[in-house]
């Protein structure tokens, strides 16, 4: 006899041994019901993950729009002093536990300062309270008096529990190339 036979003893079945009274052993027994288990426990963890709805991560979010309120037709090109003043439109939802006093802060540049936030004074501001889940959009008319290349920043800032203006990480950027007539 191997070795193998000598610590185990193996039991072989048959297909033709069938069980006579038709009634399972106790170790069928044992292995139904803990599959039986593991199908209830793993339906009603299925269930709760199905049921349960994802938590909600507060954000909030800024956009900008043509002068149609699209994401369409934005000025590439202006000549200055002949079409180098247009109209944006600004856009900001507050998906925050509460409702917060927002700050946007429209800079233009060359293209040339670091962005997040960018370290350029702020060209002009706007204000607002805006509620849990409101829509505030606002239209700005922009003039570009720069030759050559112009970078139209909104940057997104709050002010928190203490007062204290705080960048929320968001901004929209728009290049527009300025020629002379």
């Amino acid at each position: 006899m191997n070795s193998f036979g000598k610590h185990f003893k193996l039991k072989t079945v048959n297909a033709t041994d069938e069980n006579t009274n038709g009634s399972y052993t106790g170790e069928e027994k044992t292995v139904i019901i803990t599959i039986l288990i593991a199908l209830l426990v793993m339906s009603a963890l299925v269930v709760v993950l199905v049921l349960t709805p994802p938590e909600n991560e507060p954000f909030s979010a800024i956009y900008v729009l043509d002068s149609q309120k699209q994401a369409d037709k934005y000025p590439e090109t202006v000549v200055l002093g002949e079409n180098s003043t247009f109209t944006l439109w600004v856009g900001v939802e507050n998906y925050n536990e509460t409702s917060r006093l927002y700050q946007v802060q429209l800079k233009i540049d060359d293209g040339t300062s670091e962005v997040d936030p960018m370290m350029v004074d702020a060209t002009e501001t706007f204000e607002k309270t805006v509620e849990l889940e409101e829509l505030w959009e606002f239209s700005v008319p922009i003039t570009i008096e720069q030759l050559g290349h112009n970078r139209i920043i909104f940057e997104l800032w709050f002010f928190d529990d203490s007062n204290t203006l705080t960048y929320t990480g968001n901004w929209v950027t728009l290049t527009v190339e300025a020629t002379e007539a």
